[in-house]
């Protein structure tokens, strides 16, 4: 029978060790992750909760009356206030307001405790008076008078209140996760409060060993599993992170006590041991404590321009001008931030080079360079990182490493006079550079600064992607609208032509007419000045009459141009498609300035099978891409002796006629190569003088309609071949 009760003793002594670590989980997890009053009074339960829980472990090992009286004296210190604390608690989860009560459960804690502290300091009140030892060595708590049971009616009360107002929360909510959480809350109260009422037995000439606080932490543990399971109080991750490292204490600090207990056996040893149990598990948390609280004290100037710039960024998206946007960009970082400098190098990969497209406090004399070549050592160290580059931790590592690649990326940062530089990149592609200099306070760039900026960075180049879409977007609506005008004209070809023509017979039977009547009265013009007269009128008829002709041509070539072509495939001459395509081309080439070389026979050149005016177009648009590059190159580099050219060849090769036509123009980019035949795209100088939609029909035509090939061949700056193969006719 001893030996059980001495189980019963150990028992009770192990559920104080588990309630108040338990306990204490949950108050670390509440008071340093928690945000709400609802987690600060639920952190202050519980650790009244775990002051019990370390007093009931030492007045288990206990053998000594007063040494027991006085941990029994300082356990209801605690459990004073576990009443208090949830009934507080309740009325918040509830959401009713209480608040004579509650001040009146506050009022009465404190005047119970102040009964309390006054019997250390020799006041005899009666409250808790004395303890009692009986034989199987458990020390009993004793209490005379009437004080001690007014006590416990109130600790009730308050206890059965904050039951009964969670059981009404309860029922009036229908559904859902808030009725699960008040659900799993109060089945886990009464649980624990069920086990707890057993401590106030022995009070009362009940001597039992209070084993119901064994429940009390099934009640810590099942609130646990209702945060992780249920989002009790919307800290799951915390309390997974703090349960782990509780754990760990737990073993590293457990096992040397659990070895002194073996060694030394129970005594007040363990009271300096435990407390520094508790301390060293709550240290750690208090150094973050201070810590974040210091740091926020420091670095407020820094937190709030911080704040502002995740504001900024977040609505970056909504800028459609890519200029402005760069301009927001920097007028933010030097207004929020006070920067001495920012600027903004966009990467243009057609030109090979990043161009300074914004800047701010940058005079003329910082001698800036207003592009940076693609293979410039910041540059070329972000094509492969997409980490930022801090000066001053570029200083340290070349310090401590000798790499001339540093040595390059200080001097790189030198001669932008720049203390950070963070890429921006889009779809992994660098997109664009910006340059800080120096925060005018004087500090250095933080971890919290770069963060930032990686933030600010991954927005603006969703904003900046969103901006040249918007770009292109508009420029293909520009050539689409052109490409309806000149589909218009073409509706309208057949006709203007038809009066174009009408006018220019007219002007040409008039100009006959009068040149006619010019000779018929030659005689009249008797006098040598007469004479010269006479001759510069005919001569200014004949030129009129000439064009009137020309003009008619090319209003023919036009008709041809702008019919449909639904003649369908038939045998073609390629020197007939070649000389129409011409004719079509008089209105814009003119022969002195650009000069077509037939390198093939007319007469034994292989026939083609193809729609004749669908390939009219081709050639035509070809001849036409052909005179641009020439002219563009002529213009741009005005080279001595240069004379733009065209060689159009044909030859036959396994049965399939193989076109060439060869110009000695500015060449094709080889960035531009793969996109050459997407609609709207155009390598010519202006856009106003392509629509970029000719290499695209020129590829439908040949490929689609003719089952043909088209193919490029160039080198930039040099010239471009393109070829056409077509299948040959043996009509």
């Amino acid at each position: 029978m001893i030996l059980e009760h001495h189980l019963a003793v150990l028992l009770f002594s192990i559920s104080g060790v588990i309630l108040s670590f338990t306990s204490l989980i949950l108050v670390l997890v509440l008071y340093f992750f928690g945000k709400s009053k609802l987690h600060q009074i639920f952190a202050l339960f519980n650790f009244a909760i775990a002051w019990w829980g370390v007093c009931a472990f030492f007045i288990g090992r206990s053998h000594n009356a007063d040494l027991s009286l006085f941990l029994f004296k300082l356990a209801h210190l605690g459990i004073i206030f576990i009443a208090v604390f949830f009934y507080h608690f309740s009325c918040i989860l509830s959401n009713i307001k209480r608040t004579p009560l509650i001040l009146f459960a506050y009022f009465q804690g404190a005047v119970f405790s102040v009964l309390i502290l006054s019997s250390f300091l020799g006041c005899s009140i009666p409250f808790i008076s004395h303890v009692e030892e009986t034989k199987d060595a458990f020390i009993y708590l004793r209490s005379d008078g009437f004080v001690y049971p007014v006590f416990i009616a109130i600790w009730l009360l308050l206890v059965s209140f904050a039951l009964i107002e969670t059981f009404h929360k309860y029922r009036a909510e229908s559904s859902g996760i808030k009725k699960n959480q008040l659900g799993h809350v109060l089945l886990l109260f009464c649980v624990g409060f069920s086990g707890a009422l057993s401590n106030f037995l022995p009070a009362f000439f009940i001597q039992i060993v209070p084993l119901g606080n064994l429940t009390i932490p099934i009640y810590c543990i099942g609130v646990a599993y209702a945060i992780l399971k249920y989002r009790l109080l919307d800290i799951t991750i915390a309390i997974t992170r703090v349960g782990i490292f509780v754990t760990v204490y737990m073993l590293v600090l457990g096992i040397p006590v659990w070895v002194g207990l073996k060694t030394l056996g129970a005594g007040l040893w363990l009271i300096p041991i435990g407390l520094m149990a508790i301390l060293a598990t709550v240290g750690p948390f208090v150094f973050l404590f201070v810590q974040k609280r210091t740091e926020s004290r420091m670095l407020s100037e820094q937190r709030k321009y911080q704040a502002t710039l995740r504001q900024a960024s977040s609505g970056m998206g909504r800028i459609r001008d890519l200029k402005k946007l760069l301009n927001l960009i920097v007028f933010v970082l030097t207004r929020v931030v006070r920067i001495e400098r920012v600027l903004i190098y966009f990467v243009d990969k057609d030109s090979a080079v990043a161009r300074l497209n914004a800047l701010r406090r940058v005079s003329v004399s910082d001698h800036i360079p207003k592009m940076l070549p693609l293979g410039h050592p910041l540059l070329a160290y972000f094509a492969s990182t997409f980490a930022p580059l801090v000066r001053e931790e570029l200083q340290q590592r070349m310090g401590s490493e000798r790499d001339p690649d540093l040595d390059l990326l200080e001097h790189g940062m030198q001669e932008l006079n720049a203390e950070l530089v963070f890429p921006i990149f889009i779809r992994a592609n660098l997109a664009a550079v910006v340059v800080l200099g120096k925060k005018l306070n004087g500090r250095i760039y933080s971890e919290d600064d770069l963060m930032v900026f990686s933030i600010l960075a991954n927005q603006a180049s969703l904003a900046i992607e969103n901006a040249l879409s918007y770009e292109n977007m508009k420029k293909t609506q520009e050539q689409l609208f052109k490409a309806e005008k000149m589909a218009t004209i073409g509706t309208m070809a057949d006709g203007l032509s038809h009066q174009i023509n009408n006018r220019l017979h007219a002007l040409g039977f008039i100009a006959s007419d009068i040149l006619d009547t010019v000779k018929l009265r030659r005689p009249l013009f008797n006098t040598p000045q007469l004479q010269a007269v006479a001759d510069e009128i005919e001569h200014s008829l004949a030129r009129i009459q000439d064009n009137v002709t020309r003009g008619g041509e090319i209003v023919q070539g036009l008709m041809k141009y702008t019919r449909k072509g639904d003649e369908g495939v038939a045998a073609c001459r390629i020197d007939d498609i070649v000389m129409t395509a011409r004719e079509m081309a008089q209105f814009k080439i003119r022969s002195v300035e650009f000069k077509v070389i037939k390198e093939y026979d007319p007469a034994t050149a292989p026939k083609v099978r193809g729609n004749f005016t669908q390939l009219q177009e081709v050639f035509f648009n070809l001849i036409d891409n052909a005179y641009d590059a020439t002219v563009q190159r002529k213009a741009e580099r005005r080279e001595e002796g240069y004379i733009p050219t065209l060689r159009i060849s044909a030859r036959e090769i396994d049965d399939v006629a193989e076109i060439v036509f060869s110009d000695n123009g500015t060449g094709v980019n080889p960035l531009d190569s793969e996109k050459l035949f997407t609609p709207f795209f155009t390598t010519k100088a202006t856009s106003k003088k392509g629509t970029g939609l000719g290499l695209y029909i020129i590829r439908k035509i040949i490929e689609e309609n003719h089952g043909g090939k088209v193919e490029v061949r160039s080198v930039h700056g040099q010239g471009t071949d393109m070829v056409l193969s077509l299948a040959i006719s043996r009509d």
